[in-house]
């Protein structure tokens, strides 16, 4: 899956398979603050269990269409996250 933008996923693709946690759920987290990868987790479980959703390096077989290194990234790029304080 070629994404370059967030409105190209649907809302209830499953990003997390393991516990169940789509993309609404992901985007919804970002949208309340949680805009690095840990807080991501904590919110919403995803990639809690075996990880696979985190990124492409935790992914080898590429098991997952887009994972959630990538949908931050795409949030940030649309400004979805606030801007980081220097």
């Amino acid at each position: 899956m070629q994404l370059d933008q967030l409105s190209s996923i649907d809302d209830l693709y499953v990003v997390c398979e393991c516990m169940e946690v789509t993309y609404k759920e992901i985007i919804d987290a970002i949208k309340a603050g949680n805009c690095d990868l840990e807080s991501l987790m904590d919110a919403t479980d995803a990639g809690t269990a075996c990880g696979k959703c985190k990124s492409r390096v935790d992914d080898p077989a590429d098991e997952r269409a887009i994972h959630l290194d990538e949908i931050l990234a795409l949030a940030k790029a649309e400004g979805l996250c606030p801007e980081e304080e220097s």
